[in-house]
């Protein structure tokens, strides 16, 4: 049974969509009203995990310092003067041999190279993720339909996912090192659950698709959990399995620096269906809890969102007069309207 806390959130996620329909009910009738909805919405940008400054600061801490002039423009920058400068090309142009005095380390300056960096080298989304265990899966599908019938014409039903290393970071060890450094200043977003193989009690662990040392490594993350979006499976008692894979992991190490928790409700109105579903909230909200408690890094490492869902709308709890985002906004809906029919 959900305590008494529980209940009360319960209780301001059904205010806090009563409000969001009131004033989506006013803006259709009246004009003033639906400009100003119209405008808050359209100001609204596509958002992702913020980073504060002290966090950003302490995320370059551990980049070399040749790419602290130019991650993204708002970290600490190192600017020596035009003469040091000048010392330092000479010598370089002293030192590297005519034949590789226009490689790619000593021509372009590091912020040309991170820009390179991150068009090269990123965190995939969730769904890129999932979809490459579809596309094996239908090629392991092929090869043994094209085999003769007197062979084994078995399918696997979980084939193993292979773990892809990006390009970028098989090339020499100063890009290798350049590259993670931009690397661990982005987002690793994760909003679905992984595939789950028909036959089986539980989805396949995130880390399948993601290894261990790269989810130990990630400095800032954000996962985005459904609750109440069917009456038959339980969305948080799902996404609990999903979870206790990745803080287990994060348990033994993690370098996390910011995490940001995202609870999308839906079906408040539903007494029924959040009799169990407030019990597995109150239980994610626990771990989270007790892993920011007992492993992370620094006070004030987890930072909650919750969103309350009404069809088209969503609406941003903790507010009086609720934020509104209409579908498809991408950090609400992710993906194809197809997903939600």
């Amino acid at each position: 049974m959900a305590g008494q806390d529980s209940r009360k959130k319960l209780a301001d996620w059904r205010t806090m969509y009563q409000r969001g329909r009131s004033k989506i009910m006013k803006a259709s009738r009246d004009p003033s009203a639906r400009a100003k909805l119209l405008a808050e919405i359209s100001s609204l940008k596509l958002a992702i995990l913020r980073m504060p400054e002290p966090d950003r600061t302490s995320a370059l801490l551990s980049c070399p310092a040749y790419l602290q002039g130019g991650n993204t423009g708002s970290g600490p920058t190192s600017d020596p003067g035009p003469s040091q400068i000048q010392k330092i090309q000479m010598a370089q142009v002293s030192i590297i041999p005519p034949r590789s005095r226009y490689s790619f380390l000593t021509t372009l300056p590091p912020e040309i190279r991170n820009m390179i960096y991150g068009y090269a080298i990123g965190y995939p989304s969730s769904r890129k993720l999932y979809d490459y265990y579809y596309e094996e899966k239908e090629k392991a599908r092929a090869k043994i339909e094209l085999r003769p019938r007197s062979a084994n014409t078995k399918v696997l039903r979980h084939p193993n996912v292979s773990l892809r290393t990006p390009t970028v970071l098989l090339l020499c060890k100063q890009i290798t090192r350049e590259a993670l450094s931009f690397l661990h200043l982005q987002t690793l977003v994760i909003d679905r659950i992984p595939p789950w193989v028909m036959g089986h009690e539980a989805p396949l662990s995130l880390l399948d698709f993601i290894s261990k040392r790269t989810m130990q490594n990630v400095r800032f993350a954000q996962i985005k959990i459904p609750l109440g979006e069917n009456d038959v499976y339980r969305s948080g008692k799902v996404w609990q399995r999903m979870l206790d894979d990745v803080l287990n992991a994060w348990s033994e190490r993690n370098s996390l620096v910011r995490l940001q928790i995202m609870f999308k409700i839906s079906n408040v109105t539903k007494p029924n269906l959040w009799l169990h579903e407030l019990d597995d909230y109150e239980e994610i909200v626990k771990k989270f809890s007790y892993f920011e408690f007992k492993h992370g890094l620094k006070p004030g490492l987890i930072r909650w969102e919750h969103w309350v869902l009404d069809f088209e709308y969503a609406y941003r709890v903790g507010f009086r007069n609720p934020l509104v985002r209409v579908h498809p906004d991408p950090y609400i809906w992710q993906g194809s309207v197809f997903e939600w029919l």
